[in-house]
């Protein structure tokens, strides 16, 4: 595979755990082996479902804006802002809102790049999403 480059502005907005993103690269997407990158362009009081991903670490990368990310080991939301990065485990509950007047944007990478997550409806539902591109319409 040799080097590839991607345009943000190409790339197609897609509803994901609740929130609006867009899938960069991926391992089935363009045939990247162990990362995932993506983008989440969310307007103000949009964000993501809290989830997990079982095998998969995260960053967040704050492109712009200001909002809050909420990691279950925290106990209480946290606020992120321009040029922070975030670190999350594999298998943390995490969830991120904007909670600014502004769009927010963040860079989502994963290793693996596993297009997988877990979120919970209610206590008796639980949704796995195979693929970080499911959409809705």
């Amino acid at each position: 595979m040799s080097i590839k480059i991607f345009e943000l502005e190409k790339t197609q907005t897609k509803i994901v755990l609740g929130g609006p993103v867009k899938l960069v690269t991926s391992n089935t997407e363009d045939g990247t082996k162990n990362q995932l990158v993506a983008f989440g362009v969310f307007q103000p009081g949009e964000g993501l479902y809290p989830h997990i991903h079982p095998n998969s670490e995260e960053i967040y990368y704050v492109v712009k804006g200001q909002g809050t990310v909420f990691v279950k080991d925290q106990k209480m939301p946290m606020p992120i802002k321009t040029n922070q990065i975030i670190y999350i485990p594999a298998n943390t509950p995490h969830c991120v809102t904007n909670t600014s007047q502004d769009d927010l944007l963040i860079a989502f990478i994963m290793t693996p790049g596993l297009r997988r997550a877990e979120y919970k409806i209610d206590e008796d539902t639980k949704v796995i999403e195979e693929t970080i591109m499911h959409t809705q319409t």
